[in-house]
């Protein structure tokens, strides 16, 4: 079981250098911004990431492992880990008393930051440019588009997908080349599950993240 989520995560880990990437460049935008609007919420915390990332490669700074608490500080203003942790899982979650949701959402949290976080360790800052395109907004729902311009001598479209819950705008999802992240996550999820149970899967993700906290 381990090996489907550890196989899975290398797939995800591009994904999560894009997104690091769209977090963490200067941003070109060309849409105009609305405090606290969706847009606003993608651009947001670029200085301080930034800051973070140039002062652990300078050697100025501590390293990226020594500011993990910043840097979730940073993921949790952009990222409603609930939302996407109940479309990731699908229909089980409706299943699940409301522990074994939070244990999920816990877990779930820890597995993409651990991968984000790897990520931003070995990011080196190369020639890549964000263009944020176009802020859609349907309700409490939202996509905002954009493009990271030159990642592997390529444009690639990465698009977040937002909800707005007590006034706040978070991103649920993220579609790279018309990939979801969620509901590539709900395919492994699924397969896991198919194989034995919503307890077999949080058996899983427990021992993926003790790997971690032990390496």
């Amino acid at each position: 079981m381990n090996r489907g989520i550890r196989c899975f995560s290398s797939t995800v880990k591009s994904v999560l250098c894009l997104m690091l990437m769209a977090v963490l460049l200067v941003p070109s935008p060309v849409l105009s911004q609305t405090a606290g609007g969706p847009l606003a919420v993608i651009t947001s915390g670029t200085n301080r990431a930034l800051e973070i990332l140039r002062s652990a490669q300078s050697g100025t700074g501590p390293k990226i492992s020594q500011r993990r608490g910043e840097i979730l500080v940073i993921v949790d203003e952009y990222f409603n880990f609930n939302e996407m942790s109940k479309r990731a899982l699908g229909p089980p979650w409706k299943e699940q008393t409301p522990e074994k949701q939070r244990e999920f959402v816990a877990l779930f949290k820890e597995l993409l930051f651990n991968t984000y976080v790897d990520r931003v360790e070995k990011y080196t800052g190369a020639n890549e440019k964000v263009m944020y395109d176009e802020e859609i907004i349907d309700g409490d729902y939202a996509v905002v588009k954009t493009r990271v311009l030159g990642y592997k001598a390529t444009d690639v479209s990465l698009n977040y997908r937002l909800r707005r819950e007590n006034g706040q705008w978070k991103v649920y999802d993220v579609i790279v080349e018309g990939i979801s992240l969620v509901n590539n996550y709900r395919s492994q999820f699924n397969s896991l599950m198919a194989g034995g149970s919503f307890d077999n899967l949080l058996k899983v993700l427990r021992e993926k993240a003790s790997e971690r906290r032990s390496s």
